[in-house]
């Protein structure tokens, strides 16, 4: 019997996109990363699943990888496998659910059941308001193969809801494909939403420059919420953390919420089978990637790692693995460089003021940007960067941002724009953005360890 489920991935993100046409599979491919390469990072087309109207799902291998066409952004829709565990002639087994596997137990597709609930809470999150919830559930059987729609609604049994009856957001939609040979294992793919915005009945306009088009401009036929909703009438609490940073919502320039909301959702995917038995994974569905080339210096994993893992870096077996350790150290100064080369640090540093600025080259309009770009390029090289902090055992100390809420680092803004590494770079909660405490750790015992390698008096 099958005893235990599991979905893969079990968090999967989701970008918004107009376009009817997913985005195709892709990877990052082999970079020229050399001291005096491009720095361009290149994307290499992955096997990519399509899925028609009556839920056949064939496979191809894309020539090229397009992130837009005419219609606009093209979506990314994740697919969530089923897993799971079983004994079967006596044997454990563990691998994808196909309906073979089902059949095995007594099961068909019609013994799966899919669950996707998803919600919208931004209005909810400022307001506190039941009213201003926006969600969608759709339930699908395993053996009902069409897309199904999740229309995101307000509870009508609450003071004045947000979305009035018989309206909808739409949030996605979901869709079940038919197992084949090919391809026999159990999936659901999730399609976000096209990236639209709407607002209420007789949307109030902020006062404009002078001479200039309204601030917000929305498509009469996404102007259908209540414009007596809490969510449109809502002020702007100056010492509310809520609020942080500022300019989260459409009005916030006038300090009044206009009432706008967009078609971004997260929530839960579920699959269970006859009996009981239940697995969960995690959709968020987000604003399309405008850089999909370029990945950023701290990414999730190492958020989730620097939770459960940030010790492994301080014992002193970790370091032993100097191959492992000098990959780890590779990749993340590739994504430092790749970070600065999505950044104009010429406009950033024109608004905080930071750095010096360079003297200008020939043919170079942003010298501040064109010197990071070469710089970090250089630090790729492993061996230079290597034989720099052997030369400069301090330096790590001394130029790199220490990670918040340690007690030499200070919130207070004229300590937040310095020379330290990121330059000129806020976090979501308007401090300096910085490493994670693990990745600072393993960068400082890293840069120690070099130093220990030295001959004496060298």
């Amino acid at each position: 019997m099958i005893d235990q489920l599991w979905l893969q991935p079990p968090l999967a993100f989701a970008r918004l996109g107009p376009s009817p046409t997913p985005c195709d599979n892709y990877r990052w491919g082999p970079s020229d990363l050399t001291p005096r390469g491009t720095g361009k990072t290149t994307v290499v087309p992955q096997p990519t699943l399509d899925l028609a109207a009556d839920g056949t799902l064939t496979e191809r291998m894309p020539q090229r990888v397009r992130f837009k066409d005419a219609k606009g952004w093209r979506p990314v829709c994740p697919y969530f496998e089923v897993h799971g565990s079983w004994t079967a002639d006596g044997q454990r087994r563990t691998g994808p659910v196909t309906l073979e596997v089902l059949q095995e137990f007594g099961l068909g597709l019609a013994d799966v059941q899919w669950t996707v609930a998803v919600a919208n809470l931004k209005a909810h999150h400022m307001t506190q308001r039941e009213g201003d919830r926006i969600a969608a559930r759709t339930e699908v059987r395993g053996d009902d193969h069409q897309r199904h729609r999740l229309d995101g609604v307000s509870p009508q049994d609450a003071p004045e809801p947000l979305v009035p009856d018989g309206r909808s957001v739409p949030l996605g939609s979901v869709q079940v494909p038919v197992p084949n040979a090919v391809l026999p294992e159990l999936r659901l793919r999730f399609t976000p939403a096209a990236g639209a915005v709407y607002g209420p009945v007789g949307l109030p306009q902020p006062p404009a420059p002078q001479g200039q088009p309204p601030r917000y401009r929305v498509p009469q036929d996404r102007l259908f919420l209540n414009p007596d909703a809490e969510w449109c009438r809502f002020e702007l609490p100056g010492d509310d953390p809520r609020t942080v940073p500022g300019g989260l919502f459409a009005g916030a320039e006038a300090e009044q919420s206009v009432g706008l909301v967009d078609d971004v959702c997260d929530g839960l995917v579920t699959v269970t089978l006859t009996g009981g038995l239940t697995a969960t994974a995690r959709v968020v569905a987000c604003p399309p990637v405008f850089s999909p080339d370029r990945r950023p210096f701290t990414s999730l994993a190492d958020g989730l790692a620097d939770r459960v893992g940030r010790g492994d870096v301080r014992e002193p077996g970790y370091l032993a693995d100097k191959q492992q350790t000098a990959l780890e150290i590779r990749d993340l100064f590739e994504r430092i460089l790749e970070t600065a080369g999505n950044v104009n640090l010429d406009a950033q540093n024109d608004i905080f003021g930071a750095l010096p600025r360079p003297e200008q080259l020939n043919g170079v309009l942003l010298g501040l940007t064109e010197s990071g770009k070469r710089r970090h390029r250089r630090l790729v090289a492993l061996e230079m960067l290597e034989d720099l902090l052997r030369e400069r055992p301090a330096l790590v100390t001394e130029r790199v941002r220490r990670p918040s809420g340690e007690p030499e680092y200070s919130d207070r803004w004229d300590s937040t724009f310095t020379e330290q590494m990121p330059v000129d770079m806020r976090a979501a909660d308007g401090a300096a953005l910085h490493l994670t405490h693990r990745q600072y750790d393993l960068l400082v015992e890293w840069a120690r360890s070099l130093r220990e390698d030295t001959e004496a008096g060298t």
